[in-house]
């Protein structure tokens, strides 16, 4: 599996605008692309919009770059290069079902950048602890852990759940883990909002 998430910087005002547009065009593409597992986008609390795209592996979301890129160009010119991306494979996760996704369904998501980390071999028992941990919370609905393929040293997770409250929750659960086996990795929000756009495979 393979997470791609995208950061447009101060363009949070904008979400009213291009959530319709996603979810009535975009959405129903990314649907028809092999591999697609799950999309999320919100306007942060910290002032940006921000994207998640969730894929069986590297490859398929290679594959659909053309498309996706296409599209923006058509009908989200604003919105052709983001300001960051982060991207790589995921390991440890969790969603809990039914996620039906669509306009009906908002959920809060929170977006964690962690700096430091060690080898994955290292790593991996203490996320599936921190993992473990997070479903405990109520409100959970998903949860992903992803390493850069571009610096292993860095990697980012994303959490979903009922509300904001959860999230923060959520976090907290994960950072005592981390704190207690790890503390020499530096964890932080990146982004943190409700979700505008919501859609799973």
């Amino acid at each position: 599996m393979h997470v791609i998430i995208t950061r447009y910087a101060g363009m949070a005002g904008k979400i009213g605008e291009a959530a319709p547009k996603v979810q009535q065009g975009f959405v129903p593409m990314l649907k028809g692309q092999p591999g697609f597992q799950g999309y999320a986008a919100f306007a942060s609390e910290q002032g940006d919009i921000v994207s998640c795209s969730i894929w069986e592996s590297a490859a398929a979301a290679a594959n659909s770059r053309d498309d996706v890129r296409g599209w923006v160009r058509r009908n989200l010119p604003g919105f052709m290069e983001p300001t960051e991306r982060f991207s790589g494979p995921v390991g440890p996760h969790s969603i809990v079902s039914p996620q039906s996704g669509g306009q009906g369904q908002s959920l809060h998501c929170m977006v964690r950048k962690a700096e430091n980390l060690p080898p994955s071999e290292v790593q991996r028992p203490v996320v599936e602890e921190m993992l473990a941990a997070v479903r405990k919370v109520p409100g959970f609905r998903g949860a992903y852990w992803l390493r850069s393929e571009d610096d292993p040293a860095r990697g980012a997770s994303v959490l979903f759940c009922d509300d904001r409250e959860h999230a923060h929750a959520a976090h907290e659960a994960a950072l005592a883990v981390m704190r207690e086996h790890q503390p020499n990795v530096a964890v932080r929000v990146a982004a943190s909002g409700p979700t505008s756009v919501l859609a799973m495979a």
